[in-house]
């Protein structure tokens, strides 16, 4: 373990390992492809737990636990539920960090139904909001990240290229707490 934290080697995989710096992903909007960019690196099942792709509002209610009365009535994707969700993940799965996404990947409209209290909501600019939850610090970092549409574009291209891009930024979010881990440890050995 010592080799690798005093040495040149920067392998995340090897870093959240020995650190046990686990991280557990609650998806909505990626559908899955932050556990794939995640475990697409070799050694991941040495700090990756697991992951939820709770994509509809019933799966973040019943598998989450998520409150989900104030979004069903305005707009599901917002900073909040991400929030509630990368903390509900990091409980289910005992980790450290929680990461979440929700967000629409494609321009959306809905009127407005007074009968099941929702409000009009209209979406032209494709979004997804990523929350990475520090269960140690009880801290939370959101971005959101806006997405080019193209009406003439095939929409399953854009969906996927806007999942992709969601899915490397918050795996690039989880490797900047992991390097931000291992230099507080390289401090705390050296005034030792």
């Amino acid at each position: 373990m010592w080799n690798y934290l005093w040495g040149t080697n920067t392998n995340i995989s090897t870093v959240a390992t020995s650190l046990d710096i686990s991280v557990s992903v609650a998806e909505s909007v990626t559908a899955g492809a932050v556990c794939n960019s995640i475990c697409s690196e070799p050694g991941a099942s040495g700090y990756f737990k697991g992951g939820i792709t709770a994509y509809s509002i019933a799966s973040k209610k019943e598998i989450l636990g998520i409150d989900t009365s104030f979004a069903e009535a305005n707009n599901f994707a917002n900073p909040l539920t991400t929030i509630e969700m990368a903390k509900a993940i990091v409980k289910m799965f005992k980790s450290r960090y929680g990461i979440s996404t929700t967000g629409y990947s494609l321009p959306h409209y809905r009127p407005e139904n007074k009968e099941r209290g929702e409000c009009e909501l209209r979406i032209d600019v494709p979004y997804a909001y990523i929350c990475i939850y520090d269960a140690c610090t009880d801290k939370s970092i959101v971005i959101k990240k806006e997405f080019d549409y193209n009406p003439k574009s095939n929409k399953s291209v854009q969906r996927a290229k806007m999942q992709a891009g969601v899915a490397i930024f918050a795996t690039k979010m989880y490797e900047e707490q992991v390097r931000e881990a291992k230099e507080l440890f390289e401090k705390k050995q050296l005034k030792k």
